[in-house]
């Protein structure tokens, strides 16, 4: 393998980390804090997806449909969260993976019905190929890597620098300690559900430039989702990050070497990672797959 093909993979790789990452939190996050499995998270990522080509197709500005998908997937999560969520939360994970899996397949037929079974290309919104140590790069690859740097970061300036974030952080380690100091644990859980939701649509945003928009799309960035959270760590927003860095380079590269190792590493990671730490990298202990 040439210094260029291998360096291209590790860039894209990167890329590819950025959306597990942006598409994952809400499902670390869900557990963490609401005690539940958000399998509907990638309804906000295929909406975001569908959202970004109908603005892309009809004004171009890739900006605008950035903005869009954001609103869009933050406010059907907010809908859910308000009218189906607050009713599921106590019950039993299995309860609150089936109910939010119906829901994911509800807003799979919904796409289906608003915008068709065809898949729907996204012309890349940049064409610009920039030189890294002699290796051109799309431009749109390293803008991607930028965006989930900056929400990265953003994630844990809130989470550290602000009360409501210091409110979620400890509403993970102990919700019932949160709501005896007076404070309404249920407005944290809406709030975080609404930018988990919005983050899901940001990722599908980014990635419909990179793949085509088809209504199907959740179902395949679903069981990578799951994969990075399991290999992190349920709950752990760090541990999504470290997994989602992990993996995006195994997929990457390791497609580069062979292409169906693309496909077939993430799982094999996985298992190697779960001999060893049952709860994964982060994980918090007892909680084996978030299961007590």
């Amino acid at each position: 393998m040439t210094f260029d093909l291998l360096f291209s993979a590790v860039v894209f790789g990167f890329s590819v980390s950025g959306i597990l990452f942006l598409v994952s939190i809400g499902i670390s996050i869900g557990f963490g804090l609401m005690r539940i499995i958000n399998m509907e998270q990638m309804v906000y990522y295929t909406f975001g997806a569908y959202v970004t080509y109908t603005i892309m197709s009809t004004t171009g500005s890739f900006a605008l449909a950035l903005v869009a998908s954001i609103l869009v997937a933050a406010g059907l999560g907010f809908l859910v969260e308000t009218l189906l969520l607050r009713r599921v939360y106590g019950r039993e994970l299995m309860f609150t993976m089936v109910v939010t899996f119906s829901v994911f397949l509800i807003g799979i037929g919904i796409i289906q019905y608003a915008w068709g079974l065809e898949p729907k290309p996204v012309s890349s919104p940049f064409h610009t190929l920039i030189s890294i140590f002699g290796v051109k790069m799309p431009l749109y690859r390293i803008l991607v890597i930028a965006i989930a740097i900056a929400v990265f970061i953003g994630i844990q300036l809130m989470l550290n620098k602000t009360i409501i974030g210091k409110a979620i952080r400890a509403g993970i380690d102990n919700p019932a300690q949160v709501q005896g100091l007076g404070i309404n644990i249920y407005r944290i859980f809406t709030f975080t559900f609404v930018i988990a939701s919005g983050l899901a649509g940001l990722g599908g945003a980014l990635n419909a430039p990179l793949t085509m928009t088809g209504p199907y799309m959740g179902f395949d960035m679903l069981l990578f989702a799951f994969i990075t959270v399991i290999l992190g760590g349920l709950g752990s927003i760090k541990g999504t990050l470290v997994s989602a860095l992990i993996l995006g380079q195994v997929m990457s590269v390791g497609g580069t070497i062979w292409a169906p190792l693309s496909f077939v590493a993430p799982f094999v990671v996985m298992f190697c990672v779960i001999l060893i730490k049952p709860n994964g990298l982060f994980g918090v202990e007892a909680k084996a797959f978030g299961f007590e």
